[in-house]
């Protein structure tokens, strides 16, 4: 998703002149095509993009892939039509370190549950401008993504984002997979 990264879409959420230290800003979400959507988060100046990519389309519509994803990693469950993948990402990341946390950390460590009710800001922001997507699936890459996940699911479960969302997959110990949140 890094390729959708421009001036373009990084003028769309994060606006010249508004990011500033101490603050939290959270924009979007601008459509990049109809099976993709973009959020930012500024955190302190430091800046992440949020991408919302449907599930179907970022699997090349091929519905068996999606069905045999869901069988070795989803406990079987099947995602929606128009359910969407998140994956989110430093503004300034490159291919090689776009999924290495280390490369990207946080202004302070410490802030990882402010991040946390930031990403879900992001989701509800999703949520509310496409009400005809129902289910939002996020994959963990690190332990502490785990660990910020399933503080999400829990979150969601007691509505604290505002919208009410069960947790309708979580990833197998052993084996990896996707948390699976779906609108209720």
């Amino acid at each position: 998703m890094i390729q959708y990264i421009d001036d373009a879409l990084l003028a769309a959420i994060f606006p010249p002149g508004e990011s500033s230290e101490g603050q939290l800003r959270v924009r979007g979400p601008v459509s990049i095509d109809e099976t993709l959507e973009a959020s930012g988060i500024d955190f302190d100046g430091v800046r992440h993009v949020v991408f919302f990519a449907d599930v179907y389309a970022y699997s090349g519509n091929d519905h068996e892939l999606v069905r045999a994803t869901a069988s070795a990693w989803n406990g079987g469950f099947i995602p929606a039509l128009n359910s969407r993948l998140v994956k989110f990402l430093r503004a300034e990341a490159d291919a090689e370190s776009m999924f290495c946390p280390g490369d990207w950390p946080l202004p302070d460590p410490n802030m990882i549950w402010q991040f946390s009710e930031a990403l879900g800001m992001v989701l509800l922001g999703h949520a509310l401008a496409h009400p005809e997507t129902s289910q939002y699936f996020y994959m963990p890459q690190t332990g502490k993504l785990d660990a910020l996940y399933n503080r999400l699911a829990r979150k969601f479960e007691r509505g604290e984002a505002g919208l009410f969302f069960r947790c309708v997959t979580r990833p197998a110990s052993d084996e990896g997979g996707f948390y699976g949140f779906e609108r209720i």
